[in-house]
This record gives C-alpha cells, structure tokens and sequence, in this order.
C-alpha cells in the first residue's frame, strides 16, 4: 500500500491593545527543553525537530482538550473516531500509533505495547507540552519510535493566585476549571481541578463527561536540593453508540459505554554535588482502569465487537524507577561537554476479565524491563565568530547517545542516535540533522493471548531507523522565521495477527518518507502568525502475505487566536463491507475561533474578570477522519473566569 498525505494548518494569535502588547512577554525563539536530552538545552543545540506549547500558549487557546493542540503540530495525523471523548490516535511521519512515547511528568503513560487514547486528555493542569519527533529510544526505550510527548504540571509561582471559571455552549455542554497557584524560591504549590461534559452530537447515546485533578507540590531546603511531587486524577465515560462501522451504518446502540480512570503519580529529587556533579532521582506510578460494558439491547454488533451482554474490565499498572548523573566537565578547546548516565528499572502488570455469556475469561500478567542509557553533548562555539564568507559556523552542537534494554518482552536491545546542529554567523542559519533507531514492545494481547486467541511467547520487538535533516533561517532579527525538515521512516519486523489459530507474527515492514514545513511571523509583540504544512508518504514494502493491516495515515484585554486546518484525502477501510475494501476519505478544512475580553481589574477585591468564548469548526465543516464515524459540527462555549 502507498498513502499520500498533505496537512496544512494555520494558527493566529492576535492581542489587539497597546497596553496588552505591553505586558505581553516576548515569544522566545529558542526555548529550553528537557525532554530531548534529559537536560536543560534550547531547541536550537538538540538537532532534533522539536515543538514546545508554552502555558501561554495554552491559555490563548482556550483549548479544553489537548488533542485541539496537538492538530497544530508538524508531522501528526490525528484521527478521532467519532465525537468528544472517542478513541483519538496521533500517527507521526507515517507511524502506528502505537510508536509515540507519552510521558506525564516524565512517567511513561503508554498502554503496554504502546497504544494511548488522547480523547480523555484535557488541559486542566498542563502549564507546558514539549514534543520530539523522530525515534528516541536512546533515552526511553519502547514505544519512543517515532516521537516522544511529554505533558508537565506547572510549578506554583508567585503571590497566592486563585481561579474559577465556568461557561456553557450547544450540545448541553458545560465546563468548568478552578485551582489556585503560589510559590517562592523555597517552596511551590499548584492545584487545579476541571470538569467537562456534553450530550455530544449524535441523538442516541453520544454523552461525554471528564474530571480531572492536578497536583504539584515542590520544596527546595537550598539552591542545590530539589524535590517535586506531582500526581494527576482522571475519571471519564463516553457513551458509544456505535460498533466498529461508524454511525452512518448502524443501528445507534443506547446503552453501550466505556469508563476510564487514571491515576499518575511521580517523585523526583534534584540534588548538586559539586558544580560538575548532579544526581537526579525518579520514582513513578501509573494506575489505569476501564470498563466496557454493553448490555443486552436488542441492538445487533459486528464482526468486530463483542457480543451483546459482554462487559470487560481491564486495569494495568506500571511503576518506575530512574537514576541518572550530569556531569559538566570544564571546557576544553572551547569545547563544552555534558554527561548523562543513568538506569532505570519498570514493571509491567496487566489483568483483564471478560463477562461474555458463557464463563468469564481472565488475563494476569506482567513483565519487567531493566535499562542502562549514556549520552554525550558536545558544544563548540567559535570566539570570536568567523567572518561569514568561510563558511565557517559560529557553533556547532553534537548529541550522541545509545540505550541498552533486557525486558521481559522483547528480549535485549541496543539503541543508538546521533545528531548534529550547527549555526552560521551573521545569518543564524541553523542546519541540523539526525539519526537513530527505535523499538516497540508487543501488547500484552500479543505475546500472551486472550479471548481464545494464542499468545505468541517469541514474539520480537518492532524496530525502526530514521534519519532526518533540517534548515531553519530566522529573517529581520526573528521577526519571520522560517523552517523545512526531511525525514525517511524504516520499520521491519512489525507484528501483525495472523489467524485465530495462530495469533500475531512479526511478518511486516513499512517505510515512509515526507517533509515537514513551518512558519512563524511575530511582526510586533504580541502578535503570532505561524503555519505547518506536512507532505507525507508512506508503503507497506512488505505484507506478510496477508495483506495491510497496518495502515499509516498519514490574562490581556483582548486575545483572539484563530486556528485553520486543512487535511487533503487520505485512505481508510470500510468494515461495513465484505473484505474491509479501501475507501478515501475527502479532505476537508477546519477552523476555531476563540477570543477573552477581560471586563474589570482590580475590582471587589478580584484581580482579573475575564469573558471567554470558543467557537470549534466554525464553518460547520462535514467531513469524517474515520470512515464511516461523524465528526463533530459547529459547537460554541462562552463562559467567565475569575481571578483572585
């Protein structure tokens, strides 16, 4: 199979008044990331494509769901399958979707195997979203095949800072979000707690509600001892009309649900030993539970379902265990070295019972994974710079690493990648490329069977390489900016299900190749226009000989931010019809709107009184990313939030 794919999206962002220009604190062009080298490094030194949304950014948006702002981004394909709270994947440059690592304040989140549903992700507590494209299992092994997303907690900072808003829109949904900030130099604290619900678009059964909590609390005794505990609560239920063919051909089902709770929690400790020496510790946990229900009805299922009168309840756990060292030795030949080693230890546990007509059917399984991973950044910066006719760069950054994995679920692996990013004088011209390889754990379903179907005990890890070469040339002192990256894909050995007899083999391989485009115009302070545009294509250069199942899709007085998404055709399959033939999905363009006036400052005691409203496909666009599944029509929210 070969897919092409072009997605164009555009954001503005657009603070109207002089006073909010004013405060408005300027965009930085480089900022410092940490999910790309478990360091403190601007994006520019990493030589990795790297997108960062700040808690500004965040706010601009009024986004509930953090899936509005993960569309935005260079190299996703995201596809929702169906209304507000349905499974949502990202597939990145032509990857499953189940080869993006995502970490919640550096815990691993991911469902064994990798898959991760961003439909009950919302933005409650998420003060800042990094993203590294490409494979980076060097530094977090499984699942880091084709990007890593990692979502933090904000830190408490400043006077005691306290919130409410609450705002209601068409489809009987509601929204409401409160939480309260204060921090110094010794000690923060950050609480925030959002609520979501809706009736959805779909006449039968198409409801959604989400609570979310988020917590962090942080404690610095002095300057070179630090530590941050964070946990996250997340309870949802989505009901679900529909089977595995969409609304358009089925009889709406009233009863059919899914319920989901999360829990996330994380300790990490900072401690510097000496100016060249510091020692950085991580303990974690993940605690999901579901429950699937679909009561007898009278209401048919597919092929792809289970039957009438199932209800499956699956919980899966995971706790973490990290340990690394910086060492920053003195320069050398203006040479500036950082050291990173570390180990880390995860296990894995998966019980699921299914309550079919007949017996229940129960799965208890778990497995463990011991890792060693070492990295070495280099950075060279010319003093005086060159003169620019030499061709000579000002600096050059090198990152090289590689990760060793023994897990129970696909034996022993060795991961390296390298990258390289070097800035010419005078212009700012950065040019910056990259290689690696990555890996992906089988689901627990895969290697150990359920529902009757065999587990395959030899099954291997998925594997991938990647390499990947960029320009970015900032114009008029980073007034414009503007970037293009080209990347190619290889993964073998990919699992696919065989037969009932025999279940999955690693039998497939895929390759993808593509480019991503980004623009970015910041004329005046706040004022932001930027632009993505991704080309993408993919093929199965092998089978298995049973065909493709792996498809690869490709706070101011005024702010107004505009969203406009364009997705060319793309490919999907029918499961209505006989064989699950191919069909194209037309594509279709999508446009947000979502503005605040703040009313009064200063006033009753409450420093700020804000009027916000959102409008979402505001061009009540038609159109569907699944076939099949109806995607949401025009909604509005309007809504006031309060701040003391």
């Amino acid at each position: 199979m070969t897919r092409v794919i072009g997605v164009l999206t555009l954001v503005f962002v657009l603070w109207s008044s002089g006073q909010a220009a004013a405060q408005d604190p300027a965009t930085p062009m480089d900022p410092v990331v940490v999910t790309a080298t478990k360091t403190d490094t601007p994006v520019g030194q990493t030589g990795s494509s790297v997108s960062v949304l700040t808690h500004e950014q965040i706010a601009q948006r009024q986004a509930a769901d953090v899936l509005q702002m993960l569309r935005e981004q260079p190299g996703f394909s995201l596809i929702q399958s169906g209304t507000r709270g349905s499974t949502t994947s990202i597939f990145t440059r032509g990857g499953n979707s189940d080869m993006n690592l995502v970490l919640i304040d550096g815990m691993k989140v991911n469902q064994g195997g990798g898959g991760f549903d961003f439909g009950n992700i919302t933005t409650a507590g998420v003060g800042r979203v990094e993203i590294v494209r490409g494979p980076q299992s060097a530094l977090y092994g499984a699942d880091a095949m084709t990007s890593v997303i990692q979502f933090f907690t904000p830190r408490g900072e400043g006077p005691l800072s306290i919130w409410g808003f609450a705002g209601g829109g068409n489809q009987e949904t509601n929204e409401e979000r409160t939480g309260v900030s204060w921090g110094n130099r010794q000690a923060g604290v950050f609480f925030e707690f959002g609520h979501v619900g809706t009736a959805g678009t779909l006449d039968v059964n198409n409801g959604y509600w989400n609570r979310t909590a988020a917590l962090r609390l942080d404690l610095s005794p002095t300057s070179d001892l630090d530590f941050t505990l964070t946990s996250r609560y997340i309870a949802s239920r989505v009901g679900i009309p529909t089977e595995g063919t969409g609304d358009r051909f089925e009889t709406l089902d009233p009863h059919q649900s899914l319920e989901d709770q999360r829990f996330v929690g994380t300790l990490g400790a900072r401690y510097r030993q000496t100016s060249w020496l510091e020692h950085r510790a991580k303990f974690g946990t993940n605690l999901t539970g579901s429950v699937f229900a679909d009561p007898r009805d009278d209401v048919p299922t597919d092929a792809f379902s289970p039957p009438e009168g199932t209800k499956t309840s699956s919980t899966e756990s995971r706790i973490f265990a990290d340990y690394n060292v910086a060492i920053s030795p003195p320069k050398l030949w203006e040479i500036t070295p950082v050291i990173v080693l570390g180990g880390s230890y995860e296990r894995e546990h998966f019980t699921q019972r299914l309550h079919p007509v007949g017996e229940p059917n129960r799965t208890n399984v778990s497995r463990d994974t011991k890792s060693a991973y070492g990295q070495v950044q280099l950075g060279w910066m010319s003093n005086p710079p060159p003169p620019w006719f030499t061709f000579i760069p000002q600096s050059v950054f090198l990152t090289a690493g590689a990760r060793y994995d023994n897990g129970d679920g696909f034996g022993e692996k060795v991961t390296p990648r390298v990258s390289l990013a070097a800035v010419a004088p005078v212009t700012r011209t950065r040019v910056q490329g990259a290689w690696g390889t990555g890996i992906k754990e089988p689901s627990f379903f895969v290697q150990f069977g359920g529902f009757g179907v065999p587990g395959n005990r030899d099954i291997k890890s998925e594997k991938s390489e990647s390499w990947e070469v960029g320009i970015v040339q900032p114009f008029f002192g980073g007034v414009f900016e503007a970037g293009a990256t080209y990347f190619e894909n290889r993964w073998e050995d990919l699992i696919a299900f065989v037969s009932f007899k025999e279940g999955s083999r690693n039998i497939q391989a895929a390759r993808s190749q593509g480019v991503e485009v980004v623009l970015v115009l910041r004329p005046v302070k706040g004022w932001t226009a930027s632009g993505t545009y991704t080309f993408l294509h993919t093929e199965v250069t092998d089978d298995g000989g049973i065909g493709g199942q792996n498809e690869f899709p490709t706070g101011e007085p005024l702010l107004a931010v505009a969203s406009l998404f364009v997705k060319g055709n793309s490919i999907d399959r029918d499961f209505s019809s006989p064989g699950s033939p191919r069909v194209t999905l037309l594509g279709y363009q999508k446009l947000d709107l979502s503005f605040g006036v703040v009313l009064f400052r200063n006033v009753i005691g409450l420093r700020e009184i804000t009027w916000k409203t959102r409008f979402q496909n505001l061009l009540n666009e038609k159109y569907e990313e699944v076939f099949g599944f109806s995607s949401p029509r025009i909604t509005a929210l309007t809504g006031f939030e309060v701040r003391y």
